[in-house]
């Protein structure tokens, strides 16, 4: 796939053979890292690479190649760039390209029209690399915008793009002969495959490396990812910026006190690779539960303690055979212990200190019991926390699981709008597209926020959740019997308290649970669709999940441990890898 991958990109940059300098979004380098390398960009004319800033340097006769996400207010800033530099009555042909990932908009087209610069001054390319394979299992796109584009504006332009994805993926692992759509843009995205394929052809190769394709929009399982995880990884995500399977923090923060003079804990500085290939210990304690991981990494330090006694005692001999087998072994080792520690570390200082009492009372929530308590724990939340999304994350938990009256809902978004600022008003509105809250009926004389009015039934019901969530066994009856350090059952990411949809699904495929089964049980979720073709039951027992709109940590966390149990091969196959306050910044997003 890196090569597929590798060979559109050259494609791009073989339309002008000269030498040429990259001017990239910074968003966008640890992706193009697993995509290419210096040299081989070098070998295709990149002399240079700049980021993408503020100022434009003059680079002389050089081809000029931009790399920027498909947002307009980068576009813009290129746009103003490339203007600044060139003679808009005579501009120079073939200098300035924009390769926008994952696809260039109408939007741009028409904008470069109204200048006169496109096809004269400015080339427009889409590019979009085929799924990375971030560590074991996961592979990503690395679109970050796509959940907001889909879920809180309805826009459908990358749809397209995802089924090309599928289609070019397929010609590399063969087409699975069962296949299941569940929701709306998972169905959209497979009837455009199926046009793809008829239109352009699909994969001669006979047999799949899957036995079964689930692709399943990321609003049909919101509670997966609101719930607070408790894996090591997905804490880690939770605390770190992940991006392209990288762990970063390249910055303390200067304040010490928030606006709530809560004092700002400072994260540690660190870089690694979330690859368990790379990093051993990484691969030990990856999918662990917190409490397990620090136990673990203790361990470990004394083991290098009790070597680094054992090297001082040996004999020259000795040394030099330790030297030469096992020393470099152990600066890495060292290397990537201290890396866990201190992520660690920043695990416990920022999320300790309301860690557990945010378990219990997602528990109760997902168990639909202590309602008033819940509340007020999110009436708390929102006085002592300075977090935005934190706030609205829990809100959101609360509304499509536990019932909320015109009242409750109205006076927790009084309170946040009180708290974080008015200019947030409109994310109701996104609040309502995604279905956490109920729409108002519209009357002559009133507006659409005005919650007083007769409520119309939203799109996810409490109801509709804990009737669902009862047929696939998703809440376990008693929380506390869920071995945390030795898991056996899949809600353990969640400490006992949840399994993630996508594991249900997939334990039904594998335990070849009857198709009528499967499709009452899902059918009740939406837009649903099965398509089986002589390959159920599997013959491979291997599935593909494609999550459209972003995957967690604890989801994959729970798909691995059922691998486990049943000895089959699960892969994850996402746009990105996301949290509950990802979610959340879509919400709270102004629209562009």
């Amino acid at each position: 796939m890196k090569e597929i991958s590798k060979a559109q990109l050259s494609k791009i940059f073989c339309v002008n053979p000269n030498t040429k300098n990259l001017i990239i979004e910074s968003a966008l380098i640890r992706p193009l890292e697993r995509v290419c390398g210096v040299k081989w960009l070098k070998g295709y004319g990149v002399d240079k690479i700049y980021k993408l800033e503020g100022a434009l340097p003059n680079f002389g006769a050089n081809a000029i190649f931009y790399m920027i996400f498909s947002d307009a207010k980068v576009f813009k800033q290129v746009v103003n760039q490339v203007r600044s530099q060139i003679d808009l009555e005579n501009p120079p042909k073939n200098k300035f390209h924009v390769i926008v990932v994952p696809r260039h908009l109408t939007d741009f087209e028409n904008e470069l029209e109204q200048l006169g610069l496109l096809y004269t001054a400015i080339t427009l390319h889409s590019f979009q690399w085929m799924p990375f394979h971030l560590d074991t299992g996961i592979l990503s796109l690395e679109i970050p915008s796509l959940f907001n584009s889909l879920f809180v504006y309805q826009d459908t332009k990358f749809v397209p793009v995802l089924s090309k994805i599928l289609w070019q993926l397929c010609f590399v692992i063969g087409k699975p002969r069962f296949i299941i759509g569940l929701g709306q843009f998972s169905n959209a995205l497979l009837n455009q495959y199926d046009q793809l394929c008829e239109d352009r052809g699909e994969t001669d190769k006979l047999d799949s490396d899957f036995g079964a394709l689930l692709v399943i929009d990321r609003n049909i399982d919101y509670p997966s990812v609101l719930l607070t995880p408790g894996t090591y990884t997905a804490l880690l995500s939770e605390v770190y910026s992940v991006n392209a399977g990288v762990c970063e923090n390249k910055e303390e923060s200067i304040d010490k006190l928030d606006q709530k003079y809560n004092p700002l804990i400072d994260k540690q500085v660190l870089t690694f690779n979330l690859d368990s290939i790379q990093d051993s210990i990484y691969a030990d304690i990856k999918n662990r539960y917190f409490t397990e991981v620090t136990s673990v990494l203790s361990n470990l330090t004394k083991q290098l303690k009790s070597e680094k006694l054992q090297s001082k005692e040996m004999a020259l001999d000795e040394i030099k055979h330790y030297v030469q087998t096992q020393l470099q072994a152990t600066k890495q080792k060292k290397k990537f212990i201290t890396n866990h520690l201190l992520a660690a570390e920043s695990i416990i200082n920022i999320l300790g200190h309301r860690f557990e009492n945010q378990k219990q009372v997602e528990r109760n929530i997902v168990k639909d019991s202590d309602k008033a308590t819940n509340l007020n724990y999110l009436d708390e939340l929102l006085a002592t926390e300075n977090d935005k999304h934190i706030t609205l994350r829990l809100f959101c938990l609360l509304a499509i699981t536990q019932t909320l009256t015109e009242s409750e809902i109205r006076s927790f978004w009084h309170k946040y709008l009180h708290q974080f600022g008015f200019s947030y008003g409109f994310a109701f509105t996104n609040l309502i597209n995604m279905g956490f809250v109920p729409e108002p009926a519209q009357t002559s004389s009133s507006s659409s926020l005005n919650l007083q009015n007769k409520i119309k039934i939203p799109k996810f019901t409490s109801s509709n959740f804990y009737v669902n969530a009862k047929n696939l066994k998703q809440i376990p009856s008693d929380p506390d019997k869920v071995n945390v350090k030795y898991p056996t059952c899949a809600s353990y990411p969640y400490g006992g308290s949840y399994i993630p949809l996508i594991t249900q699904i997939s334990g039904m495929i594998l335990n070849s649970t009857p198709i009528d089964d499967i499709k009452s049980k899902l059918e009740t979720f939406g837009t649903f669709s099965m398509r089986n073709d002589r390959g159920y039951p599997l013959q491979s027992r291997s599935v593909l999940i494609y999550v459209v709109g972003g995957i967690t940590y604890a989801e994959i966390a729970a798909c691995n441990l059922l691998e486990t149990l049943t000895g089959a091969r699960i892969y994850i196959l996402s746009d990105k890898l996301v949290t509950g306050n990802d979610l959340m910044k879509g919400i709270l997003d102004y629209p562009k």
